[in-house]
């Protein structure tokens, strides 16, 4: 069953940006001699990311939320810019958002996430079929007779506090990760241009600038801006 799970997600993650998005935004191919889309070859090409296309969405048709990311497999990677972010960034930040989400791709965060995605799944099932198959556990709660029903409740109440863990533990990796690709960005040159961006998208988004230290770490998949920042400067001092 988890194989089958991991099967739909790369499936999905295969129709969704090419046949399902495209239903509901409008997406641009990029002129190859924009100052952009030169810069952003640039950036790949140095990278080795195996750029094919560059897209911009018309994301501000439902929100001012600026945002980019990358799509595709194996040697067909395909980059798409909101235009809000595209008119938010100078050129030089709107490389330096990529060379985080490049840094994500070289460090295989994606699959790290897919597989600690299964890992969850692979829990929850073995977790499930060990309650449900365990009379002992049916007659320690006063059930004489074993209930899918039953199970599933006795399931629930016992997998609570490993969900939680998961969860945590879940957040504290991509945390993690956004850290790392920052740190990716800093070595391609990026530092300035990057904390310029990541201030201005905050300012744009009206981001919660600085977050409970404690509340963030445990409900945020994305440090705070301040950490942010500030880890860029002491890494580039």
């Amino acid at each position: 069953l988890e194989i089958l799970i991991g099967v739909l997600i790369l499936f999905f993650s295969a129709i969704w940006p090419n046949y399902i998005a495209p239903l509901f935004n409008k997406f641009t191919e990029l002129k190859d001699d924009s100052e952009v889309a030169v810069a952003i070859r640039e950036l790949a090409q140095k990278n080795k990311f195996p750029l094919k296309k560059l897209f911009e969405v018309d994301g501000s048709r439902r929100s001012a939320h600026s945002n980019a990311y990358f799509f595709g497999f194996g040697s067909n990677k395909r980059i798409v810019l909101f235009d809000t972010l595209v008119k938010q960034l100078t050129t030089p930040q709107i490389v330096a958002v990529l060379a985080h989400e490049i840094g994500h791709w070289f460090l295989s965060h994606t699959w790290y996430m897919i597989g600690m995605v299964l890992t969850q799944m692979f829990v929850i099932f073995y977790t499930f079929g060990y309650v449900r198959d365990n009379p002992a556990l049916f007659a320690s709660f006063g059930f004489t007779d074993k209930c899918n029903f039953i199970g599933l409740i006795l399931f629930l109440s016992i997998f609570d506090p490993i969900s939680f863990i998961m969860e945590k533990t879940a957040l504290y990796i991509s945390r993690r990760n956004e850290f790392a690709a920052d740190a990716y960005a800093l070595r391609q040159g990026y530092a300035k241009e990057l904390s310029e961006a990541l201030i201005r998208l905050s300012k744009e988004n009206a981001s919660n600038l600085d977050p409970d230290p404690l509340y963030s770490a445990f409900n945020h998949t994305h440090p705070d801006l301040l950490s942010r920042v500030s880890h860029l400067n002491r890494k580039s001092q």
